[in-house]
């Protein structure tokens, strides 16, 4: 009975080390044009579809246009929904169901994947990736927990659409953000006009967890959403306004320019003159920046 049990459990344990559900989910925001899972992850995965579909995609762990269009066709043949073309929990349970019998690369789970990139400096990090293209992130720990309201100042660059947080000078964060378009379409109107977050010396004017937008939301009547947008340019009859919720909201200007949350941080300018954070970043940053923090917008 114990030689029984213990077969069972190294067969088990040697399952697991390859099976899909134990990693992050992959690819997941295929818009950004980039995998932040790790390259063994991603071979594994091809290596499953090109069994399971009798493709023939190259299996060098390298997320690209072929494999997302795999995942799709995968995703197609066992009806899951949504067809969404990353690999979540549904898609990685199917894969777990038919790739039997496959020899998959080894993989450690007991050091998931982390986006974050963990470089010895930020001189490396420059080095290593695109600062225009990447989404990924440089962190300093040490140095973040050095922050505190006297050391700490933002810059946020517009040609490579990065934030960074310096502490004492030093680079303690770097990460994506989305700032102003030059000319953004207004969907009410269908009129481009100029967003362009202004370029100059500010400070951190407000502080709000969950901020209301007094400018952009909905507009509803008798419960049914009538206008989304600027309520400024709405023109039809009475109607209630329910702003929309900016996350972690830090004013920079009395004109209505801040820093915020969002899930809608592209690698070009898009917004209405804010900018634009990843939530997780949006956090850290709110959590150590006060008023009167300096914050420079430079191209």
């Amino acid at each position: 009975m114990k030689l029984l049990f213990t077969t069972l459990m190294l067969f088990s344990f040697s399952h697991a080390t390859h099976t899909f559900e134990v990693y992050d989910d992959l690819c997941e925001k295929t818009e950004i044009k980039e995998c932040l899972n790790e390259s063994t992850q991603v071979k594994n995965l091809q290596l499953a579809l090109n069994k399971n579909l009798n493709l023939n995609l190259e299996t060098d762990g390298q997320w690209g246009e072929s494999t997302k269009k795999a995942v799709l066709k995968f995703q197609e043949k066992y009806g899951l929904t949504p067809v969404s073309g990353y690999v979540g929990k549904k898609t990685k349970h199917m894969l777990d169901r038919v790739s039997r019998n496959i020899h998959f690369a080894k993989i450690d789970i007991s050091k998931p994947h982390k986006s974050s990139v963990k470089i010895d400096s930020y001189a490396a990090f420059k080095r290593k990736i695109n600062l225009k293209t990447s989404f990924k992130v440089y962190k300093n720990e040490k140095l973040l927990s050095q922050a505190n309201h006297k050391n700490t100042q933002l810059k946020i660059d517009i040609s490579t659409q990065r934030l960074s947080m310096l502490v004492n000078g030093k680079v303690a964060l770097s990460s994506p953000c989305t700032t102003g378009a030059k000319h953004k379409l207004e969907p009410n109107t269908k009129t481009y006009r100029d967003k362009h977050t202004p370029l100059g010396t500010f400070k951190i004017m407000e502080k709000v967890a969950a901020k209301k937008s007094t400018i952009f939301g909905e507009m509803y009547r008798n419960g049914k959403k009538v206008y989304h947008g600027d309520r400024r340019k709405y023109r039809g009859p009475k109607a209630k306004y329910v702003g929309h919720t900016m996350h972690n909201w830090m004013r920079l200007t009395s004109g209505g320019i801040g820093l915020h949350a969002s899930k809608y941080v592209k690698r070009y300018p898009g917004s209405n003159g804010c900018v634009r954070l990843q939530p997780k970043i949006a956090k850290v940053i709110f959590s150590k920046v006060r008023r009167g923090t300096k914050v420079s917008i430079v191209n």
